[in-house]
């Protein structure tokens, strides 16, 4: 089955076996342990005989949050290499389980922190006096001509000087007003940026209220050098001096930080090993305690029920250990198991949300569909042979982790449906259809740009199907779950309905008046199976009759919505296909310019064309993986399964290259 069976296990060992226990679970790796603390609160009974175990975790937190802050602070320093795909490839750290183990006896992590900490502090310091210093270099800029000192502006006796800041226009005014109300003042332009001017001003201090009226007046901004005696030149040459030294300073700050580099590798590792220790000591939380025993509760694979068993069965006959199918009021987790082909489509499914384990897991019936929609959206042999060439090429030399490969060998076969869909559709980088070799148009290809009825069709009836099995999926359900007659009656007359308006669109097709009749009395049939059927739970007939002609109604408008959907596939196929004519056709406007043509012409068409497969493959993403979401999980899907997480060696940097 797609979905894994689940038994539940219960197991109750003696407290001084729990270390044991513990590392024997880890160890295999099948047991998804169920949180028992809750029922603490539940169940006022079991609160009294058993307490929580106390955790003794704050070293290794404090010990991971260091490592934490090592890790992302040695990435700052690092020289980024890989281009494009640095920012989406993680390091990962290939081990021997054995190397894993030991990996915290190659790391002082207490005194690598000690000192990148202090480096840090200081490096902080240091970039912020040599901001603040920039901010005070880029403001004396401004005050370059002014040959007096600083200091010596401070101490003069009869007047006051002031640097201030003046937009220009108010200039003319200003300096009418200045010799109106301050007459034994003067000032003098010193530097001009843009529409600001930077004046100094010599005031006579029987003026200062007459200059300050005017200061609010023209909204100046006055500037101070607070702390500097001499020149501006003579400050700027000492504060760029200053800018140096500290520069330097954090120059060495820095290397000492690089030298740390290469304990990077260690650090991820160690980093890894203290989630594990982590984990198990967390798990602990999970468990029920008494002064001599503790009960641990979980689900493992039916298939690997004995392995359990084995694993276990040595610690002593004072363990116990059950293991029973889930009850009604049970929810185990879920676990997808799919076949080696289908599996990459699980992280469709993983995005949307886990089936619960009363459900038919649906990636089976995902995985086709994704992969066909994906391709007609990009609708091009070649676009279709990059993709599948590049995610090909990207599994076989990068280092990538699962998921990821399952991603790329899904990529895989949307390259070649998109192969497939450009050999059906005539799409060979956007040229067009009349300039295609005789050998490139088979019979039975189409060129959706002049012709794009049938396509159109052909997304249309596509959509009905997959809005059918949809329905057919919930009538599966429904009959396991409740009975054949809720199934058919729910479900089997919308299907009854659907085939027949399918085989009348055949009959009309092919003009034979045997296969439209029939297709005519299947529709009827299974529109007066939605009438009297489908709201059979009502206890009235008006009741019953009257629900199903509301059933009746909502089925053919909401499902001519559902399929008009579908209708974008053609859409965005065409716009591919639009996209790379116009790219080539301005290729070939191009190349008749003497010299530089041809290379113009180059540039545009692998330009052209990157940006058509880039933009369209957002979209042939995005679009199938909505019908997926909205149009087919819409008639049966119910998602909110909990991953199945066995308590289980964990690593997010780290490959075991031995298990």
């Amino acid at each position: 089955m797609p979905i894994a069976r689940m038994s539940k296990t219960a197991i109750l060992a003696p407290r001084d076996k729990r270390e044991e226990l513990i590392e024997r679970l880890y160890e295999l790796g099948a047991v998804h342990v169920v949180d028992l603390s809750s029922a603490l609160e539940e169940d006022s009974e079991i609160k009294e005989l058993a307490q929580p175990c106390a955790l003794e975790v704050r070293d290794i937190r404090l010990a991971l949050s260091r490592s934490d802050f090592l890790i992302e602070f040695l990435e700052r320093f690092e020289e980024k290499k890989g281009g494009l795909l640095s920012g989406f490839l993680q390091e990962r750290i290939h081990l021997t389980y054995r190397e894993f183990l030991e990996v915290e006896r190659e790391v002082d992590l207490e005194s690598v922190y000690r000192e990148l900490e202090e480096v840090d502090v200081q490096l902080r310091h240091v970039e912020s006096r040599i901001s603040e210093t920039k901010r005070t270099l880029d403001a004396l800029r401004h005050w370059r001509e002014l040959d007096y000192p600083l200091g010596q502006l401070r101490e003069l006796r009869w007047c006051e000087a002031r640097l201030v800041i003046m937009g220009v226009p108010f200039h003319r005014d200003w300096s009418e007003d200045m010799e109106a109300a301050c007459p034994f003042s003067t000032w003098e332009e010193l530097h001009r940026e843009g529409e600001r001017m930077y004046l100094a001003v010599l005031v006579h201090r029987e003026c200062l209220d007459g200059y300050q009226d005017l200061v609010q007046k023209y909204n100046l901004e006055q500037v101070q050098f607070a702390g500097m005696e001499g020149t501006p030149r003579d400050e700027i040459a000492r504060l760029e001096e200053r800018l140096r030294e500290e520069e330097a300073e954090k120059s060495e700050l820095e290397r000492r930080v690089r030298e740390k580099l290469p304990l990077k590798p260690k650090l991820l590792a160690l980093n890894d090993y203290l989630r594990n220790l982590l984990l198990k000591e967390e798990v602990k939380e999970n468990f029920l305690h008494t002064e001599r025993v503790v009960a641990v509760e979980g689900w493992v694979e039916e298939s690997r029920q004995e392995e359990l068993v084995q694993a276990l069965e040595d610690l002593g006959e004072e363990l116990d250990i059950s293991l029973s199918p889930p009850g009604e009021e049970d929810a185990p987790p879920t676990l997808l198991l799919n076949r080696k082909r289908i599996k990459p489509a699980e992280t469709l499914i993983n995005l949307f949300g886990l089936p619960n384990h009363a459900e038919t897991d649906p990636t089976p019936f995902v995985a086709p569909f994704f992969v066909l929609f994906f391709g007609m959206c990009i609708g091009d042999v070649g676009y279709g042979a990059i993709i599948a060439l590049a995610a090909w090429w990207a599994r076989r030399k990068l280092d990538l982790s699962a998921a990821v490969e399952r991603f790329l060998r899904l990529m895989i076969y949307c390259g070649f449906a998109a192969i497939l869909a450009g050999i059906f559709t005539r799409g060979y980088f956007g040229i067009e259809g009349d300039s295609l070799p005789g050998f490139l148009k088979f019979p039975g290809s189409l060129d959706v740009l002049l012709n794009p009825i049938p396509m159109m069709l052909f997304c249309a009836a596509l959509g009905l199907i997959h809005i059918s099995l949809g329905v057919a999926i919930e009538m599966y359900d429904n009959m396991r779950y409740n009975s054949v007659w809720a199934g058919f009656c729910e479900q089997g007359t919308t299907l009854i309905m659907w085939l027949g308006l399918a085989v009348l669109a055949l009959g009309a097709g092919v003009n034979v008046p045997v296969v439209k009749t029939a297709g005519m009395i299947l529709l009827a049939a299974g529109a007066a199976g939605v009438v009297l059927l489908s709201n059979i739970s009502s206890k009235s007939i008006l009741g019953k009759f009257f629900g199903g002609l509301y059933n009746l109604y909502g089925l053919f408008g909401g499902t001519i919505g559902d399929v008009a959907s579908y209708l974008r596939l053609y859409a965005l196929g065409m716009a591919t296909v639009a996209i790379g004519s116009v790219v080539n056709r301005m290729a070939g406007m191009i190349l008749g310019i003497p010299v530089l043509g041809i290379v113009l012409m180059i540039l545009i068409l692998v330009g052209g064309h990157i940006f058509n497969l880039l933009i369209n493959l957002l979209g042939a993403f995005v679009h199938p993986l909505r019908l997926q979401y909205v149009e087919f999980f819409g008639k049966f899907y119910e998602d909110g399964g909990e991953p199945f997480q066995p308590f289980a060696l964990r690593t997010n940097r780290v490959v075991i290259d031995d298990r």
